[in-house]
């Protein structure tokens, strides 16, 4: 629960104290939460019932899975992996493995639900408990992007606990299924559904090593580590504008030099701790903001495998970007029951970034997305607590003319007087930028 939206609590009921208590006192807790695994309890006060109160570290930028790349995805079942194998070798084990009790601190997943975990009992059978549900929110999904074309927020946003196996096993093409790990987390699974075979038969026969007859957990966590591995490594893809920043056939080389060096010499003078980049594409302004000490940068894009190559990147190169995966015109709202499971992103934005860089965008969600101009103006000064750089694309700019088409007529009113009349009640110019005879960058401030 969040009290007063300042702290993060999570009340234990009085008949889980004991079992929590254990976890907090573990060398297991000690070196998941060391190691920035496993969200930490950073105060525990006892309840007046006998429960138990802790209080959570905040993440800076709550994203839930409908809102992540392929590879985010498989980077949080590779941490979900890593927690249940450490755990299973030191006496514990996860009974849940939901992606959303994952969250991203940048770009490093976090596994926060702590009552997860639980002392393994003597009468716990080999395999894993959570084995099913962690099918269906990671080896599923993964799988339905890599082979039919789907994405993390279709799936997650109509399917709460993730796939089922028989949703997706009859489209999955033939020569995709010459492996064990198929077999053995899609196929049979999809056969026994269909036929309806009792939940409690289902597990041990396919959750056993033929080498470890014992225990066949440890084979079971590889064999889907490996799987998990596979389906990210096919999850790179080329999309209309996942090549983008290498192939700007609209952009002269000359006006490509001055935007960057105009963004680079306003990051670089070291005020803006925080960013959102709307319309990130590939990434090459907030690896510019990155470079020059922004210690919290958002990169928010409705190009899934554009937005995954930068996730890639951040990973690699340890920028401290997050990825969203979400159009600004079309935010992602709150979803669950009485819309009160996850947060709307205009909420979670508010007020949050120090610089907010619109670039080579605001054209296409006026002309593409019909978003009235004074209208987004209001939305930017919700995010924005400083500063707004915002490119001006003129009506006869080649691109403004062809995401137009037959409806130019309609933006005869465009031009730079309009444009900054707009921004006026709420954002002052502060500075013009001319980056070619076309377009020109403006430095607003929020008033």
């Amino acid at each position: 629960m969040e009290d007063n939206g300042q702290r993060i609590l999570r009340h234990v009921h009085a008949s889980a104290r004991a079992q929590t208590e254990r976890l907090l006192d573990s060398d297991l807790y000690r070196q998941l939460t060391q190691e920035g695994l496993l969200v930490g309890a950073v105060s525990v006060e006892v309840t007046p019932e006998g429960g138990l109160l802790l209080e959570h570290p905040r993440i800076a930028l709550p994203s839930y899975p409908f809102e992540w790349t392929p590879g985010m995805l498989a980077d949080a079942a590779t941490l979900t992996l890593d927690i249940q194998r450490r755990a299973w070798a030191q006496g514990w084990t996860l009974k849940d493995a939901a992606a959303n009790n994952v969250l991203f601190d940048g770009t490093r997943p976090v596994f926060c639900d702590l009552l997860s975990l639980r002392n393994r009992q003597a009468d716990d059978a080999p395999g894993w408990q959570a084995y099913g549900q962690f099918v269906r929110h990671f080896i599923l999904p993964l799988l339905a992007v890599t082979e039919l074309g789907r994405t993390p927020r279709d799936i997650f946003l109509a399917h709460r606990d993730g796939l089922r196996a028989a949703e997706i096993s009859p489209f999955i093409p033939w020569y995709s299924q010459m492996n064990l790990a198929m077999w053995l987390h899609v196929r049979l699974p999809a056969r026994l559904e269909r036929r309806r075979i009792s939940k409690a038969l289902r597990p041990t026969a396919t959750h056993t090593s033929p080498s470890n007859a014992s225990d066949g957990t440890p084979w079971l966590l590889n064999n889907l580590q490996g799987f998990v591995a596979r389906l990210n490594g096919r999850s790179h893809q080329l999309s209309a504008w996942s090549a983008y920043t290498g192939n700007r056939d609209h952009y002269a080389d000359a006006e490509l030099e001055a935007k960057r060096t105009a963004v680079a010499s306003i990051v670089s003078e070291g005020r803006y701790a925080s960013v959102l980049d709307v319309g990130a594409n590939s990434g090459e302004f907030s690896q510019l903001a990155a470079q020059h000490g922004a210690r919290q940068i958002v990169a928010l894009d409705d190009d899934l495998n554009a937005l995954n190559a930068l996730y890639r990147h951040s990973r690699t190169s340890g920028h401290p970007i997050q990825c969203l995966h979400a159009n600004m015109a079309r935010p992602t709202p709150a979803t669950g029951w009485q819309l009160a499971e996850t947060l709307p992103l205009p909420e979670r934005f508010a007020q949050r970034f120090d610089l907010v860089l619109m670039l080579a965008v605001v054209h296409h969600l006026v002309v593409t997305e019909r978003l009235p101009l004074p209208q987004l103006f209001i939305v930017l000064s919700n995010y924005c607590s400083d500063t707004l750089l915002i490119e001006f694309v003129p009506r006869d700019d080649p691109r403004f003319i062809e995401i137009a088409g037959p409806n130019i007529a309609l933006y005869d009113h465009w031009d730079l007087n309009y444009f900054l009349a707009s921004a006026q009640p709420w954002f002052e110019l502060q500075q013009e930028i001319v980056i070619s005879t076309q377009r020109r960058l403006l430095r607003l401030r929020r008033r």
